[in-house]
């Protein structure tokens, strides 16, 4: 995405696993390839920066004395104060730190690379409380909150890195890259009405409630005091931005997800009837997080140490019901894959995007999109070939031959990608015989091989692979060797279908 786009994640009342579920959210969407950002603005109960640290899932701050969200806050107010911009702030890079790689190893996905996933939060070992009171936001007038937000706003949407996604070699300049997500974990209560966190400077809310009254007439109140009515979104609403799609299930005007935590796995009548009545106060239905003994004796990572338990599940739900608040979701990009011309490179780069969410999707886009693909841009047909040659032993190695037609899009002095591509189709021999003969065959063909292309194509008939003069009529890759005696001489001797 050209920008990132900012979810507020907020609670009446703590407890309720709300900074949990920010952080399973967050690594759930690196682990699909997306950039992160996690502000954690709990100012007065900061929970996802100590947890990170206390778990040493963070990489080594830069300096001794690093600068923090206080630190930015701090020049945030000075700025808004000056009458200057978001710009006048130094980058994001000063404030945050990285997780460290060995955390997200588990994550990789089977196509595709991991995203980038930081953190802004606060240095809980140097006189936080007295950092945090000399801030003064108790003592910021509503109009100054309301214009810090905006500076806020407008500073994360502007943050670029250093990134090199599929496709850039470690030789080759890095690319000016922005987040996708900036995730801000926001102070509860009464104490945010203020806007700091769910104002100007949010895209998107997800509120998170339990099911006792406490939480549910806070909730309200809550979204009544700041604008967002409890009723569900008209079809015919106005979006609130681009990406904005009304008729999902969210409340309004600025679209919000609601949902339910912790949900007990017991008490079914009194659970469903909690259910059934926040959905008729809020004419919504509440996406639920249940309860797990494990999260409520030891907090983690769930997504990653435990994947395959149910919460970690209703993790990764939350995580596509955030995505498809912005169109993000593979579903979403597959619609619009299937809209648009095969050789458009939004097209290849909404497919990338797939991959390491729903790989399988991919490869079948890809697969289609294959042949078409002729850009000036060499970036994203290398993309395409870089992500079938990363694929591995578990994504369907038969795709991998498409690889071979997205190089005719490219120019033929790529031959380290080609190289590599003609080992990862040797290595499938063992599994795909006669496609990947084939397909070897065609590589060959494309770089002028008559010899070696023959090869391939007697193999490949020899391991059950019926071949035909059509086949190679309709395969461009042999275009270079069409005239070559021999290679003539033996399409003559194949059967005409």
């Amino acid at each position: 995405m050209p920008f990132p786009y900012i979810f507020t994640f907020y609670s009446y009342k703590g407890g309720v696993g709300r900074s949990m579920a920010m952080m399973n959210v967050a690594y759930t969407l690196a682990s699909w390839g997306r950039h992160v950002l996690m502000v954690d603005m709990d100012l007065e109960a900061p929970g996802i920066s100590g947890f990170l640290s206390r778990s040493e899932e963070l990489a080594a701050p830069k300096g001794a004395h690093p600068k923090d969200v206080l630190t930015l806050l701090g020049e945030a107010i000075a700025a808004m104060r000056a009458g200057g911009a978001a710009a006048d702030l130094p980058p994001a890079a000063n404030y945050t730190r990285a997780v460290a790689a060995n955390r997200l190893e588990k994550l990789k996905p089977r196509l595709g690379l991991l995203g980038r996933l930081d953190v802004l939060g606060p240095d809980l070992e140097r006189d936080y409380m007295g950092r945090l009171a000399a801030l003064g936001l108790q003592h910021l007038t509503q109009d100054e909150l309301i214009s810090l937000s905006q500076v806020l706003h407008s500073y994360f949407k502007a943050q670029r890195f250093p990134f090199r996604p599929l496709g850039v070699e470690d030789f080759e300049p890095p690319i000016d890259t922005p987040y996708d997500y900036v995730l801000v974990d926001s102070r509860t209560g009464i104490t945010e009405i203020g806007g700091l966190c769910v104002g100007p400077l949010a895209d998107r809310l997800v509120v998170v409630t339990g099911l006792n009254d406490q939480n549910i007439n806070g909730t309200l109140a809550f979204l009544k005091e700041v604008g967002i009515e409890p009723t569900p979104r008209p079809r015919d609403e106005q979006p609130w931005d681009d990406a904005d799609r009304v008729e999902n299930p969210s409340l309004g005007p600025k679209p919000t997800i609601l949902v339910a935590s912790p949900v007990p796995a017991g008490e079914i009548e009194e659970k469903k009837g909690r259910l059934s009545e926040l959905e008729a106060r809020l004419s919504i239905r509440p996406l639920p997080l249940s309860y797990h003994p494990r999260m409520a004796l030891r907090e983690s990572v769930f997504v990653r140490d435990y994947p395959q338990e149910y919460l970690a599940d209703e993790y990764r739900k939350l995580t596509v019901r955030v995505m498809e608040q912005v169109e993000d979701d593979a579903a979403s990009l597959a619609a619009t894959v299937e809209k648009m011309d095969r050789a458009d490179r939004n097209s290849v780069a909404a497919i990338v995007r797939i991959a390491p969410q729903n790989p399988e999707t991919a490869v079948l886009l890809l697969n289609n999109s294959s042949g078409t693909v002729t850009l000036e841009d060499p970036l994203v047909p290398r993309q395409m070939i870089a992500m079938y040659l990363r694929a591995g032993q578990t994504a369907d190695e038969a795709s991998l031959g498409a690889s071979l037609v997205v190089l005719s899009g490219m120019s033929p002095e790529n031959r380290d990608m080609w190289q590599q591509a003609v080992h990862r189709l040797r290595d499938t021999r063992r599994t795909r015989p006669t496609g990947s003969r084939f397909n070897l065959a065609s590589l060959a063909a494309w770089v002028g091989n008559s010899g070696e292309a023959l090869h391939w194509l007697r193999a490949a008939a020899s391991h059950g692979q019926t071949i035909s003069r059509a086949d190679i009529a309709a395969n461009t890759d042999f275009d270079a060797i069409r005239d070559d005696p021999a290679f003539a001489a033996y399409v003559q001797s194949l059967p005409e279908q």
